[in-house]
């Protein structure tokens, strides 16, 4: 499979990028900082902001499918998630690409209610405040599409070898923030370029 995966050069984005190609898929890596990415097999590095629609669409141009590790930063306010994501998709219809895999956020939209007080009422509503009602409003644009998205919400992001033993729920069942390696979050959102279990759906990820 040929995947074009956003936000390569962070955490997620690099065991994505990893994952896959050990995977034998074929990998485009779309950064603003190409410097970063050491030259691999069947990996092409593609210099770019996701901001710039033209850049996005030439980027998606004969992939097979999307991943997104996208994400802000405390303090930024620039709607990174939702800009990128308009772009994403629009490219993706227009070259006819079905299915999108985006990281977001346990607490974000109605979830916020089942993590803990600290997040909900202190982290959520200061430091990460605009960062998850970017995750927010990205997540409503993936949802107005026609395409196979699938969103996968996150807890507490780890280093480290993947686990495996994850917990996967959109029921409200998984209360507190929960947390969950990036290598377990990479293996997941790579098993949903081919499964339909949580297809247009937004399921939590925590161990």
């Amino acid at each position: 499979m040929k995947i074009i995966i956003f936000g390569p050069t962070g955490g997620t984005g690099q065991e994505l990028m990893a994952q896959a190609l050990a995977a034998g898929h074929d990998v485009t890596a779309f950064t603003r900082n190409p410097q970063v990415i050491g030259a691999r097999a069947h990996l092409n590095v593609v210099a770019g902001d996701a901001f710039d629609a033209a850049a996005v669409e030439r980027a998606i141009r004969g992939n097979d499918a999307v991943l997104s590790a996208l994400g802000g930063r405390p303090g930024r306010t620039n709607d990174i998630c939702l800009r990128a994501i308009r772009n994403i998709t629009a490219a993706m219809s227009k070259h006819g690409l079905r299915r999108i895999v985006a990281i977001s956020t346990h607490g974000a939209a109605e979830t916020r209610a089942h993590v803990g007080w600290i997040e909900r009422n202190l982290l959520f509503k200061t430091l990460l405040r605009a960062e998850v009602a970017d995750k927010e409003a990205m997540e409503k644009a993936l949802a107005a599409t026609d395409l196979e998205w699938v969103v996968v919400r996150v807890g507490r992001l780890l280093g480290g070898p993947p686990r495996g033993d994850l917990r996967v729920a959109d029921d409200g069942s998984i209360r507190g923030m929960g947390e969950i390696a990036r290598a377990d979050v990479a293996a997941c959102m790579l098993a949903q370029l081919v499964q339909s279990t949580w297809l247009r759906r937004k399921p939590v990820v925590v161990y």
